[in-house]
């Protein structure tokens, strides 16, 4: 039987990040031009929007998922610290906040899950 979260109050945080990053890995995975180009303009190549697509959509199961939360709430914080040194990088600051709200949502899921 598979153990998923429950839907409760206490799981709010880990529900929107898992949100989150199933909404980014719809847009990275539609592989739009703008999207591309994104990518591009933070070095990486094109097709790198393909890859973080899959990153994201198995941090977001992975969330949801009681036993492999703390691997999605892994797998999810590397994504977010490289999309946000990527930007810092590339001296793109307005950029920031986006990652910065997924990396957020996703402490605030690790540290209620712990009090649970």
């Amino acid at each position: 039987m598979i153990n998923f979260i429950s839907l409760s109050v206490g799981n709010a945080a880990t529900l929107l990040a898992a949100a989150a990053f199933l909404l980014g890995a719809v847009i990275n995975a539609s592989g739009r031009r703008a999207v591309r180009d994104e990518f591009v303009r933070y070095g990486f190549p094109p097709w790198w929007c393909w890859i973080t697509a899959i990153l994201e959509f198995l941090t977001a199961v992975l969330l949801i998922l009681r036993p492999t939360f703390a691997i999605g709430v892994a797998l999810g914080a590397c994504i977010m610290v490289t999309a946000i040194l990527a930007v810092i990088r590339a001296r793109d600051f307005r950029h920031i906040p986006p990652p910065s709200v997924f990396l957020l949502l996703l402490i605030i899921a690790a540290i209620v899950q712990v009090a649970l």
